[in-house]
């Protein structure tokens, strides 16, 4: 290749694909981050549902989940932590556990309509 600008082609692609795989990790490092925050309002809803307790179960000595109270508590926690539009929150309480999984778009441009997933679950504990 001795003429002059022979290079110029396989410059600007080589610069074309490194944009690309920049804006691409760009996008991963977004959907890490839509994890990261609804895996941190799961953890919050499934520990605010657990903590709380029957209050007569818990004078004799037994740790038992709210089943009745426990499951808004913990929405409400899940919802007030980091607020996204577009969350859904869902809640399952059972005597000795809380699970939460939360439910929210993903802000990623190269990975439309996606939607991130986190669950969490917690147990009463003696403390």
């Amino acid at each position: 290749m001795t003429e002059r600008g022979s290079m110029l082609p396989l410059v600007g692609a080589l610069i074309l694909t490194a944009l690309v795989v920049v804006a691409f990790a760009g996008d991963v490092a977004l959907l890490a981050a839509g994890y990261r925050e609804a895996a941190f309002a799961a953890d919050a809803g499934a520990e605010a549902g657990a903590a709380v307790v029957v209050p007569t179960d818990a004078y004799g000595g037994a740790v038992v989940v709210d089943v009745l109270a426990a499951p808004e508590v913990a929405r409400e926690a899940a919802t007030a932590a980091r607020p996204r539009p577009g969350r859904t929150v869902e809640v399952h309480a059972e005597p000795e556990r809380v699970c939460v999984v939360v439910r929210q778009p993903a802000v990623a441009r190269f990975f439309p309509d996606q939607v991130v997933v986190a669950t969490a679950c917690a147990e009463p504990r003696r403390g």
